[in-house]
């Protein structure tokens, strides 16, 4: 833990013993951003990476090298879908409805300075929303016969915080526009996961649902719990300067 703490601080002491030439470019206040995607990366497995969506950003000149801004990711939208279980036989299907809230919607607070003409180096700190997730309307297909099977599940995956440092580079390409490109490393919460489970004891007998087998397989035995991590991202944006 101490050791990725120090590899974090890294670019903050570089940043103050790195000469800074404070009216070589100027800048204007104002600077709107939006990344239509970006890419992200965890190292530590398993581990929840938030999914790629589009980013707006706003940040604000206090000085001609100092900005401050937020950043919202818009997240992906909620969906359903069917899904299908595996199945020992030919002429059987297991089928169940999957559907998603609104996920990994964000919140990030940016403090950018730059050290060098169009080269700057950054804080963030944010929060990802929770979601949930939901698989019900279980059932069997054989032959021309449905069964309905009384089993449902829920996961709630609660709020999680991450920061980062990053570096990057922002220049106004004419008298308002911009480009930018920033890479980020930092450290992500795995984040509290709450897991319900709905069922009829009478219709499964002494046998166990099969999703709650398998969730209860895979905890007891392959420990597949999340766990915090360190993580990259990509950003590549424009914009518009006022």
């Amino acid at each position: 833990m101490i050791k990725k703490i120090r590899l974090l601080a890294l670019p903050i002491v570089l940043l103050f013993a790195s000469p800074v030439f404070p009216n070589d470019v100027e800048r204007k206040k104002y600077h709107f951003l939006i990344s239509p995607w970006i890419i992200n990366t965890t190292f530590d497995k398993p581990s929840r990476e938030i999914e790629s969506s589009v980013n707006l950003q706003f940040l604000y000149g206090f000085t001609n090298n100092l900005y401050l801004g937020v950043t919202y990711g818009i997240g992906k939208n909620s969906e359903k879908s069917l899904e299908s279980i595996p199945t020992s036989s030919y002429s059987t299907t297991r089928l169940y409805q999957f559907s998603t809230s609104k996920n990994s919607e964000t919140f990030t607070l940016n403090l950018h300075y730059f050290f060098w003409k169009f080269f700057y180096t950054s804080f963030n700190i944010g929060i990802e929303k929770g979601f949930s997730v939901e698989r019900n309307n279980f059932a069997i297909i054989r032959a021309n016969n449905i069964t309905p099977q009384p089993f449902s599940m829920k996961t709630i995956f609660d709020d999680r915080l991450f920061s980062s440092l990053g570096i990057g580079f922002r220049h106004e390409v004419s008298s308002s526009i911009l480009i930018a490109f920033e890479y980020q490393r930092g450290y992500i919460e795995a984040g509290k996961i709450n897991q319900h489970f709905t069922y009829n004891p009478d219709y499964y007998s002494s046998n166990l649902p099969y999703m709650l087998e398998t969730y209860l397989f895979d905890n007891i035995f392959n420990d597949r719990s999340l766990r915090n991590s360190i993580y990259q991202q990509f950003y590549l944006s424009a914009g518009l300067a006022i």
